[in-house]
């Protein structure tokens, strides 16, 4: 088995090992935001009665949507083999998650105000990172940034498609990374 793998047409390569440190620094960003979810305690609950609506909060189709095609994007983030989609594949499943997250923003704007500004700041710094992304080299050398920038996208976007997906049966589960 050869111990690189070439991933553009001019020949850049890269080690199966930067593959696999990708393609793992990739999928425990998705851990990351799901392990949060478990260790953050439920909020307490009112002492004083109050009336409350007994039906669920009800989102546009175009709020459903639009979450449904973010965690696809997102999931497909933690499933990357970056080894096998190489540079221009992980730049590319980036800027799909960028693409989901801008629509998840757009639609949630009504509904999710103060949760959507921490979602633009995010988006913003995705943006930053992915224009940083131009061969496998950078690839590599950006990982970290390449890390932050998805988890605070994932982080941001938590919330609003945690929300949404009680009231919108389209949107998918968060995948967990493959077991190596």
């Amino acid at each position: 088995m050869p111990s690189t793998v070439v991933i553009t047409q001019r020949g850049c390569r890269m080690s199966t090992r930067s593959a696999r440190f990708v393609t793992a620094a990739i999928g425990c960003l998705a851990l990351a935001g799901c392990a949060s979810e478990s260790s953050t305690p439920p909020p307490p609950t009112p002492t004083v009665s109050t009336p409350t609506s007994t039906t669920s909060a009800t989102y546009s189709a175009e709020l459903c949507a639009a979450a449904a095609e973010y965690q696809t994007a997102a999931n497909a983030i933690v499933t990357l083999d970056a080894r096998a989609a190489g540079a221009a594949g992980v730049k590319n499943a980036l800027q799909n998650l960028q693409t989901a997250a801008d629509n998840l923003e757009a639609a949630a704007q009504a509904q999710f105000g103060p949760q959507v500004a921490e979602l633009e700041r995010a988006i913003a710094s995705l943006r930053g990172t992915i224009a940083g992304l131009t061969d496998q080299d950078s690839l590599s050398t950006n990982l970290g940034k390449i890390t932050a920038s998805v988890s605070a996208v994932e982080q941001a976007a938590k919330p609003i498609v945690d929300s949404v997906r009680m009231g919108c049966p389209s949107v998918p589960p968060v995948e967990t990374p493959p077991a190596s």
